[in-house]
């Protein structure tokens, strides 16, 4: 009986640890995954507390681990990181993903300009002149602020990962933000699902000759019985068409036109196949036309030049004169 006791009171204090194991397993997790992961519908941000590194470094860790460095490039995810982030009186802060190329504060992710500055007061002071990359300040006056520092020195990292659906079509990019993920058209698309084309002019292929573009597309009217084929439809954005003439023409006019995003075309027209045969007639007759105009142009300048020394008066030299005018003979008197 008293081993039955035992044994009973031994599970039961069994039970008792491994509970408060759990327990304790439990909160370290909660409290491990609140100090280096904060998750919402759009971004996730990750941070490591406990490892310092610098710039190049936390940026090749983030894109190792999640997408990039973080970018704070609107007021949602400064609000966001402010509140989120543990608070420190003094330095080391975190990285973000800004640097200074050729001079221009640049978000490393994806290459744009900066444009909604959050500098603290007096910054970015440029200290030492090697100043540039930022870090995000989490003290509690200047707390959310930029700072800009040498990239050498070493901070804790701060990364994001990207949330993005895989439903964005290839007309889309994927826009996120803290809670909001959004497909947005890319330039040239419009419509709900992306669907309108931004288009241009149609294009014609010039009379005797025709055009060949990257895919074959709905057929249009063509003079001079030219081919037309293009990627999303003959005067649709990103069209790329080649003029081609046949054997004996000469094309007069660009060779490829681009549909722009803008509804215009790279190139511009008329286009036209001359054929050789029209072609050498025409500067041989122009060869023609410029030698007659140059012979008329001399005869005109002889002309002149010859009417110019018949008009002439004539003058003689005075001490010529002199010289051969006979003298008087002698005065004879009476």
């Amino acid at each position: 009986m008293k081993n039955i006791l035992l044994t009973a009171s031994d599970s039961v204090e069994r039970r008792i640890q491994r509970s408060m194991t759990r327990c304790v397993v439990y909160t370290d997790v909660l409290i491990h995954l609140w100090l280096i992961l904060v998750s919402v519908e759009g971004w996730t941000y990750h941070w490591k507390e406990n490892e310092k590194m610098t710039w190049n470094e936390t940026r090749g860790w983030c894109q190792r681990e999640y997408t990039d460095i973080v970018m704070v490039h609107n007021e949602n995810v400064t609000r966001f990181l402010e509140k989120n982030l543990p608070e420190k009186s003094s330095s080391p802060y975190f990285w973000i993903g800004m640097k200074k190329i050729n001079d221009i504060w640049t978000w490393a992710a994806n290459g744009q300009s900066v444009d909604n500055e959050n500098w603290a007061p007096t910054e970015p002071n440029n200290n030492n002149a090697d100043e540039n990359c930022v870090e995000l300040y989490t003290n509690t006056n200047n707390k959310g602020k930029w700072n800009d520092d040498s990239c050498e020195h070493k901070k804790h990292p701060l990364c994001q990962k990207s949330q993005c659906p895989n439903n964005c079509t290839d007309r889309q990019y994927c826009v996120e933000q803290v809670n909001n993920v959004t497909c947005v058209c890319k330039t040239g698309f419009s419509g709900p699902e992306c669907e309108t084309v931004v288009s241009c002019e149609p294009l014609s292929a010039p009379p005797h000759g025709w055009m060949q573009c990257s895919a074959e597309c709905f057929p249009i009217l063509l003079f001079g019985g030219g081919l037309l084929n293009c990627t999303e439809g003959h005067d649709s954005i990103r069209s790329a068409c080649r003029v081609q003439c046949p054997p004996g023409h000469l094309l007069l006019g660009f060779v490829e036109f681009t549909c722009r995003a803008d509804g215009t075309w790279e190139s511009s027209f008329p286009l036209m196949c001359a054929s050789y045969v029209h072609f050498l007639i025409a500067l041989l007759a122009s060869v023609v036309i410029s030698v007659f105009c140059g012979c008329l142009f001399c005869c005109s300048s002889c002309r002149r030049s010859k009417k110019a020394v018949r008009t002439r008066p004539e003058t003689v030299n005075p001490a010529f004169e002199a010289e051969h005018t006979p003298l008087e003979g002698p005065l004879c008197s009476a």
